[in-house]
C-alpha cells in the first residue's frame, strides 16, 4: 500500500539499503543500526518503535552538515559547540572527533518556545565558539523562537552553521524565508549547497554571525 508519510518512506528506503549493504547495517529490535562513518555507529528509529517524530531518523540535511564539518576540521578544532535539534547526534559525534571530546559531551532538553530553557545552559551560556544544527528551519511559526534561542546562547564571537532544506513546495518555507526572519539579528551567508538525491530538496548551509547591538559596532 502506498503511503505519503515521509518517515515511513524513509524507513523503507533505509531497510532496503541495509539489506543490500554491509553486514554492519542491520535491524535490531526494530531499530536500524548502521555505520555512518568511521568510528560512528547510529541507531535510527524510522518505524517509531521508541519514539515518533522527525528526530528519530537521519535526514539529508543532517548528512550534508556532517560532511561539511568533517571536510573542514579546522572549524571544529578546540571549539566549544552547541548542537540544536541533535536528533540521532550524528553531527555532534562528527564534530567531537575523538574519545577525549566525546567524554565532554552533555545532553540537555532545550525547548525553543520555553523562555526558561532559552535562558538556560548557564554553565556555558554565550561561551560557544560554534552553534550548529540541521533542518531546524522548516516550521515558520518557530522561526522567532529559534531566533531568540540563538540570541540567548551566542556571543558576537560565535559562528553558527545551519544546514537547511531549501524546500520548493508552495506551503513549505525555503531558506530565504528563514534568512528574512532572522536577518535583523544575524548576518547570514549561504556557504555551501548540495542535493544528495534527485528527488530531495537542495540543502543549503547557512553561516551566521550575531550582529553588533546599536552603539557597539
Amino acid at each position: 500500500m502506498a503511503t505519503s508519510d515521509p518517515l515511513v518512506r524513509e524507513a523503507k528506503r533505509q531497510r532496503s539499503d541495509a539489506e543490500d549493504g554491509e553486514e554492519e547495517d542491520k535491524w535490531v529490535d526494530g531499530l536500524l543500526r548502521y555505520r555512518f562513518r568511521d568510528g560512528i555507529t547510529l541507531f535510527s528509529d524510522p518505524m517509531g518503535v521508541l519514539a515518533r517524530g522527525t528526530g528519530s531518523s537521519m535526514w539529508a540535511s543532517g548528512e550534508v552538515l556532517c560532511d561539511y564539518l568533517a571536510e573542514r576540521p579546522e572549524l571544529c578544532r578546540d571549539a566549544s559547540c552547541l548542537e540544536l535539534g541533535s536528533g540521532l547526534g550524528a553531527a555532534g559525534l562528527t564534530v567531537g572527533g575523538d574519545d577525549r571530546c566525546r567524554e565532554a559531551v552533555h545532553v540537555r532538553e532545550l525547548d525553543w518556545t520555553n523562555e526558561v530553557h532559552r535562558q538556560g545552559l548557564e554553565s556555558w551560556k554565550r561561551s560557544w565558539t560554534m552553534i550548529f544544527g540541521s533542518d531546524i528551519g522548516y516550521e515558520p511559526q518557530l522561526f522567532e523562537a529559534l531566533r531568540l534561542t540563538l540570541l540567548a546562547q551566542c556571543s558576537e564571537a560565535t559562528v553558527i552553521y545551519l544546514a537547511l532544506a531549501d524546500r520548493q513546495e508552495e506551503d513549505e518555507p525555503d531558506v530565504q524565508d528563514f534568512i528574512r526572519a532572522v536577518q535583523g539579528s544575524f548576518e547570514c551567508q549561504v556557504v555551501h549547497q548540495r542535493q544528495i538525491e534527485p528527488h530531495q530538496s537542495v540543502t543549503k548551509v547557512v553561516r551566521m554571525r550575531m550582529l553588533a547591538a546599536p552603539g557597539e559596532a
